[in-house]
């Protein structure tokens, strides 16, 4: 089980399973916003296409699925990071999701693993990641793995809106 780039080939196999992900939590207390115009096929295909989109799979089910770029929204700029990093030395990790089977059984923190190997491979000093308000869960899980809390700031989300979300930071080198 390792995390890899995806093909063109699984993008409808990728939106089933983030629709999937959304199912499992409709009726949860927390909910990340996501819905038909987020993440859709066109932006999965995109992201394939750019070889920014990676899943973990085992026995042919996916377990995980990340984008993984230097994207960040306009509002990071403006926040005090711990590591101050050319745009091209920061990975920023979004649409990340595990399947609900899965939660809880250690992928997580494999996962993360390979995000942060993928990260030093690609000579990336820091590595980003921005969570919905409400999203408890993921906010104490990126914890666990290291990242740091840097701030909140409200972004304008084609998809969600303007929300406030939480910014994290794991600094991979000086």
């Amino acid at each position: 089980m390792y995390l890899r780039n995806a093909d063109a080939e699984e993008a409808f196999e990728i939106l089933k399973f983030y629709r999937e992900v959304i199912e499992s939590i409709r009726d949860s207390d927390f909910r990340p916003k996501w819905n038909d115009l987020y993440p859709n096929l066109e932006f999965i295909k995109k992201c394939i296409e750019k070889e920014e989109l990676y899943i973990c799979c085992e026995n042919n089910i996916i377990i995980s699925s990340a984008i993984l770029n230097n994207t960040f929204d306009n509002d990071y700029s403006h926040v005090k990071w711990l590591l101050n990093a050319e745009p091209d030395e920061i990975m920023v990790v979004h649409t990340f999701a595990i399947n609900p089977q899965c939660i809880g059984k250690g992928y997580g923190k494999k996962i993360f693993e390979d995000i942060k190997s993928i990260a030093l491979e690609n000579n990336q000093k820091t590595i980003r990641i921005d969570v919905i308000n409400g999203n408890i869960g993921a906010q104490n899980v990126f914890k666990k793995f290291g990242f740091d809390y840097i701030d909140t700031v409200e972004i304008n989300h084609y998809a969600a809106g303007l929300e406030k979300f939480h910014l994290y930071e794991l600094v991979l080198k000086k």
